[in-house]
């Protein structure tokens, strides 16, 4: 590879050359000065500077392509070279949403790290969508998420999420359904997977105003599709980027939301919304781990999720 494509590299992902520079500690007169020399090394513009961001042109498309490409078999086999290692080096890029990242993974890497100390340990957060593509190209090698597809990712479950519906503890519509509200002890005993459990249908609370995770989430997917099955669009405030956004805006009185039990028991905080059952089809979820399914799986990757399935086992 030509000197400088790390350069190249990190320009493409920050999608300006000053903020790549501050990324690599150097000025950006350097950083500029080493982009145009691979440029020049290969006879190509890599970016197209006029525009504000800086895109690529179609030989900086191509260049990315090979770069992206290099790197994945570099990781790869660095993997198997550290499998050599008996697992006393190397690392894993374990990857997941902000909730996941904050409320999941950290006892599923306390658990990896303790028993593996020589393995360094990168994560990554964004959306599902983002990350499941990062899968695909092997910027990332795990990801803890939902609904993998069978066709691209090897995954593994660890466990069932119930959909509830969160409201302002203020709305005049929760005194209307007040013997249907699940308690603190209703949420901590799980008591929304008893059949008896009373539900409510969403489209009573159509007129309320919703808050719904961007396009590219599942939970933005789910929440469309229960508002489709129950007969009405929902009228959105606000689209935020993460789950836990969007139940901090439900508990400051912005809108109505969908939220999972996991969130709900493990952020409970102080009593500011009520949660519901809802009534209805496709309220559950399941949450797995995964990686991509053409690829070598490295042995740090095999024992990261082994020891998520440990964690959800012991839970």
């Amino acid at each position: 590879m030509f000197d400088g494509m790390d350069y190249v590299y990190e320009v493409y992902l920050e999608r300006s050359f000053s903020a790549a520079a501050k990324k690599l500690f150097v000025s950006q007169p350097a950083l500029s000065a080493a982009v145009k020399k691979v440029e020049k090394q290969l006879g190509i513009t890599i970016f197209d500077r006029s525009t504000n961001p800086i895109t690529l042109t179609q030989a900086g498309r191509v260049c990315i392509s090979s770069i992206e490409q290099m790197r994945a078999l570099q990781h790869n086999m660095l993997n198997q070279l550290n499998d050599l290692s008996e697992m006393k080096s190397g690392s894993v890029i374990v990857s997941g949403e902000n909730f996941i990242s904050s409320f999941i993974l950290p006892k599923i890497i306390i658990e990896f790290m303790n028993t593996y100390s020589g393995i360094h340990v990168d994560l990554v957060e964004s959306h599902t969508h983002d990350l499941k593509n990062q899968l695909l190209e092997e910027k990332v090698d795990i990801l803890v998420a939902h609904d993998f597809d069978p066709e691209l990712f090897v995954s593994y479950p660890l466990s069932d999420e119930t959909l509830l519906l969160a409201v302002p503890v203020g709305y005049a519509i929760n005194e209307r359904f007040r013997d249907r509200i699940l308690s603190d002890e209703d949420i901590k005993n799980r008591r929304y997977l008893q059949k008896d459990c009373p539900t409510v249908d969403l489209c009573d609370f159509s007129a309320e105003s919703f808050l719904v995770l961007k396009k590219g989430n599942d939970m933005y997917t789910r929440t469309m599709q229960l508002c489709e099955n129950a007969g009405f669009a929902p009228q959105v405030k606000i689209y935020p980027d993460q789950l836990l956004t969007a139940y901090n805006m439900s508990r400051a009185g912005l809108g109505v939301t969908v939220v999972t039990d996991n969130l709900v028991r493990l952020e409970r905080g102080s009593t500011k919304t009520c949660f519901y059952k809802i009534s209805g089809d496709n309220t559950r979820r399941k949450l797995s781990v995964g990686y991509k399914k053409k690829r070598y799986p490295s042995s740090a990757m095999l024992a990261f999720v082994a020891c998520a399935r440990k964690v959800y086992r012991e839970k």
